[in-house]
């Protein structure tokens, strides 16, 4: 049984119901700021990848291990270098005889593993004796992919391909 208590009595110190409301009030509201920052950061910082018409590329997956199987008999190499001051993508093709491979149109398309954010592609031109080179705008230090592709003359598939990780450290 509880005591009434007279007028100008002091209230006896605990929980009241308004105590466990303003927690409870509390507790939800950080939850829920804490899950909008969160979501405003992934939407707005998202610099990841994404495929450009995947099922078409998927229609072509045995097409594309033709290619390869093909390429792969003509017996290409590449050596891929990022150096110099300022720096250069540098790229040297030899066939499977170790004779340079001259005269081809080289484009690669440089950019990060994890975002596309620095993703450019570049035109490369023949320096001589296989190998070919571009100025490269952005090449801080770390990973970069090099997406290559070598085509004879105006032809629109590539006769070569490959794709080269590259470190770049000082």
């Amino acid at each position: 049984m509880s005591e009434a208590r007279t007028a100008g009595e002091p209230r006896k110190p605990g929980l009241l119901g308004r105590h466990v409301l303003m927690m409870m009030l509390s507790f939800f509201g950080v939850i829920v700021a804490v899950d909008g920052f969160m979501i405003y950061r992934a939407v707005s910082t998202f610099g990841g990848l994404e495929t450009q018409d995947a099922y078409k590329k998927g229609l072509a997956y045995n097409h594309r291990i033709a290619r390869d199987a093909e390429q792969a008999r003509a017996g290409w190499k590449d050596t891929v270098e990022i150096g110099g001051a300022p720096p250069r993508l540098r790229i040297a093709l030899r066939d499977h005889a170790d004779a340079a491979v001259a005269g081809k149109r080289l484009v690669a398309k440089v950019g990060r593993p994890a975002t596309d954010r620095f993703d450019m592609t570049l035109d490369l031109a023949e320096t001589g004796g296989g190998v070919y080179e571009a100025a490269l705008p952005v090449a801080a230090e770390g990973s970069w992919i090099v997406d290559l592709s070598a085509y004879d003359g105006a032809a629109q598939q590539p006769a070569y391909e490959a794709r080269r990780r590259v470190w770049i450290g000082h």
